[in-house]
């Protein structure tokens, strides 16, 4: 039997914090979405003035980082024309994100759920994800 990390309500929260932290200090007010491994929901935020049409977007981007255990920044090179990756976006009835801003967290090389950054450019998504990850994962070290 395998003993498996999980984020829970508490670290949902530290991960939204951050990322609302690093959002604050770029001047780009975002949504937030926080999943555990499996792509369920743990955490929602959007904060004032981010794009209200960009809600699901943050959901999904979190969702496809947890379940293919890969930045949705790295997915959207691999899946432009010609790369091995194409296509990848039309999968699960297009529910895979590949606009950066989703990352996943990654705690004992195992990941435990991911996080999914919208309303900025594809690099402020990304960027805010980035943060708020390294800054969750070095409170855990």
């Amino acid at each position: 039997m395998r003993t498996v990390s999980m984020l829970d309500a508490a670290d949902a929260a530290r991960l939204v914090h951050a990322a609302i932290t690093a959002a604050m200090s770029l001047g780009v007010p975002q949504n937030i979405a926080v999943v555990d491994a499996a792509g369920a929901l743990l955490a929602f935020h959007r904060m004032d003035g981010a794009k209200p049409f960009t809600c699901d977007f943050a959901i999904a981007k979190a969702r496809t980082a947890a379940g293919l255990h890969s930045s949705t920044e790295t997915l959207a090179e691999i899946a432009l024309p010609g790369q091995r990756g194409f296509g990848l976006n039309s999968l699960r009835g297009g529910d895979v994100a590949i606009l950066g801003g989703g990352v996943p967290v990654i705690v004992d090389g195992a990941v435990v759920g991911a996080i999914g950054v919208s309303s900025g450019t594809v690099h402020q998504d990304a960027e805010i994800a980035n943060r708020a990850v390294r800054d969750f994962t070095v409170r855990e070290a």
